[in-house]
Formats: structure tokens, sequence, C-alpha cells
């Protein structure tokens, strides 16, 4: 097969388009991935035998939607143009177009009139994100625009992904057809995140709590730390590494810096390649994921999670719907979104009981029986098969 990914995103920092890439890659197919260029990487390489092309546009972090929307549009056009000139040259199959933006699914349009399948993966549901920006509900006029945007993006791909059921029954609601979606989850690929790794951490006298990822002021990074505050005196074992960036990074390290957790908090501004991560994971205690509660995060099941839970870390969770679908309560250390207070309960507890918290993360792994990577990637795997075949 010959496949084309295309993503508005860091190739080496994204661990969905990395891992889909390189599992078809492994099989023996030709997979060419158009994404942003690497700041201090060549713009054409090679990356685990994917050809990774990049398209020079900085990523904008920050609250317009305007700056949001242009930068969107300068990528879908040179996406656009860059996917159009590989497929006459190499034929693809299958074009594969990730969100956000939902509507980076037209650059495929030249490609589909030649005769290739195109499959929209969505990772977040769009609407959801911008009424919690809005602080609406899905009523909102701009609100109303992203989800037509959406159904018009779904109505044109042959087939939809969708990394699980919360957010397909999402979809549905926004007037897209469940026959159109197929679940392919955001497992953790075992060939970096392997089975376990985590979970006979030496106990060297020291707790380190960890989250990695996006840092976003809807995904509670603030609860966190202020935990961590209440905690320290408590526990002068603890140590909490922080690991990302994003639009409230300068106020974390304000508020770090405001509450003198310097000693206690070691935040590593910037992403690290997703095949650098583990070292950095699995001399871990315990994983936290403290989003806040909103429109979006609602239908979250965080990519962060199931990483932790591969690896055998055992994992405090804000107690989302999505979550709740797939894990039970003796599988995760679950607490309500935001509420600082239960989450500085739920750590002092997993920090006192270092045998409870590793039973935790046994019981968790039971997700893992269904929605393993070697399940996940064989549904991605057939789904390139039957469109290639259709």
């Amino acid at each position: 097969m010959r496949v084309a990914s295309v993503a508005f995103t860091n190739y080496d920092a994204d661990p969905r388009v990395r891992r889909m890439s390189e599992a078809l890659v492994d099989r023996g197919d030709s997979v060419t991935a158009i994404t942003l260029t690497q700041e201090g990487k060549p713009a054409r390489r090679t990356v685990s035998g994917v050809e990774v092309i990049g398209i020079d546009i900085p990523q904008y972090r920050g609250s317009s939607i305007r700056a949001y929307l242009a930068q969107y549009l300068r990528f879908l056009a040179a996406a656009s143009w860059r996917l159009t000139r590989l497929h006459l040259a190499k034929r693809f199959d299958v074009v594969h177009v990730n969100n956000m933006p939902d509507f980076l699914v037209f650059s495929a349009l030249p490609a589909k009139l030649l005769g290739a399948k195109v499959i929209l993966d969505l990772h977040d549901p769009m609407p959801e994100l911008y009424a919690a920006k809005f602080d609406s509900g899905l009523e909102h006029p701009l609100v109303r625009g992203v989800i037509a945007v959406e159904r018009a993006s779904v109505g044109f791909a042959d087939k939809a992904i969708s990394v699980q059921q919360v957010h397909i029954d999402t979809f549905v609601s926004h007037g897209n057809r469940r026959g159109k979606f197929v679940e392919v989850q955001n497992a953790a690929d075992t060939a970096l995140f392997p089975e376990g790794a985590a979970a006979h951490r030496p106990d060297d006298g020291i707790v380190r709590v960890v989250y990695h990822g996006t840092m976003a002021p809807r995904l509670g990074l603030d609860t966190l730390i202020r935990a961590a505050d209440d905690l320290r005196h408590r526990h002068p074992n603890l140590r909490v590494l922080l690991i990302g960036d994003g639009d409230d990074s300068d106020r974390l390290e304000t508020l770090i810096a405001e509450r003198d957790l310097g000693d206690i908090v070691d935040f590593r501004r910037g992403f690290i390649p997703v095949n650098d991560l583990l070292p950095h994971l699995q001399t871990c205690d315990i994983g936290v994921v403290p989003a806040g509660e909103d429109p979006f995060t609602s239908t979250m099941l965080p990519s962060k999670l199931l990483e932790y839970v591969t690896l055998g870390i055992p994992t405090a969770c804000a107690d989302l719907p999505a979550v709740r679908r797939y894990f039970d309560d003796d599988q995760l250390a679950l607490f309500p979104p935001g509420d600082v207070e239960a989450l500085t309960r739920v750590l002092d507890q997993m920090i006192d009981d270092p045998e409870g918290r590793r039973d935790q993360a046994k019981r968790a792994m039971r997700f893992l029986e269904q929605h393993g990577w070697e399940q996940e990637r064989q549904r991605y795997v057939d789904l390139i098969d039957d469109l290639a075949r259709a």
C-alpha cells in the first residue's frame, strides 16, 4: 500500500500520528507524512521508515481564533499543493488526514478525485473545544459553524476514525452518521511504552508524580501544583515532574514561583519526542491526569492516561465520563475535576500506600486486554486494507 498522512502537528512528538504511520511501515507499506517542519530538523527526512515532509508554518499558541484560522488555512493550502504533487508521482491508495482542524481533510480533494480513498481521523471534537473556549453551549453561532464544518468534513471522507466511543456518540449528536465511524483507540505503542516497564521501580525513598503533554488551562495543571503545595509538608519526599508546553505554561511557571515550589516541582518545558519519553516516565511512581470539566474535557479519554496504564504507573485521574466508560473504580484513583482538596486526599493516600497503588496499577492493565496496541493496530490496518480494496 501507498499511504499519505496529513497532520498539523510536530511529527516527532505526536504519538498517534507516529504509531499509525509506523504500523503500516512495519508491515511493508510506503508511508509519507506531511506535517509541520520541526525546528532544527530538515524539511524532508525519514523517521523509522516514514518519509516525513515538513511545511514551514510557525505553530501559533494563544487565544486568537483569527490567528488559529489563518495558520490552519495556510497549512491547508500548502498541504493540498504538496499532497497533490506527491499523489501524481506516487498514486496513494489511501490518504489519512488528522484533525485539528476538521477541514484539513479537503487537502485530499485532488487526490480523491484521482482515485485515492480518504480517512478523516478525528482526534478531538472541535465544537466542544470551541464551546469550552467561549464558555458557551453548542448554540453559539461560531460553534454551530464549527459543527457544520465537521459534518461536511466527515461527509467528504470515505471513513472517519474516532479514538473512543464517547467521541463517536458526540459526533453522532452533531448530525453525523454512526456507520461512518471506526473506533481506533489511542493505545500506547508497546514498542515505545513496554507493558509494565514502570511496575518494579526500586524504592529510593522519593515519590515521583508525573504529568506530561499539553499545558492548557482546561487540563487543570494548577490543581496538581496546588495539591503539591498542600502535600509537601506531610511528604517532604514528594517530587512532581511536569513535561510539556502550551498556552498555560507561563501561568504555571508563575504559580510554581509564587508558591516557592521550585524544589518540589520540576517543570521541563518543551515537548520531548515520543520515542524519548520512556526514561522520563518509568522512574515515576504516580501519574496524574488533572483535567478540569467543560464541554471538551468531559469527552476526553487522555492518551497520557493510557500510557501510564500500559507502563504500570498507578494513576490519579479526574472523574470524567469517557474515563468512566472504560475504567472501573478499582483501576484508577478518581477525583472530581478541578477539586484541589480531593486530589490532595487521593495523592496523600497513594503516597502512604505503595503496595495498594501497585495493586491498582495491575488492575488498570485489564484495559489492555481489549484495547492494547496490538488490537488497535489490527483495527487500523484492516481499515486501510478494506478501503484500498473498495
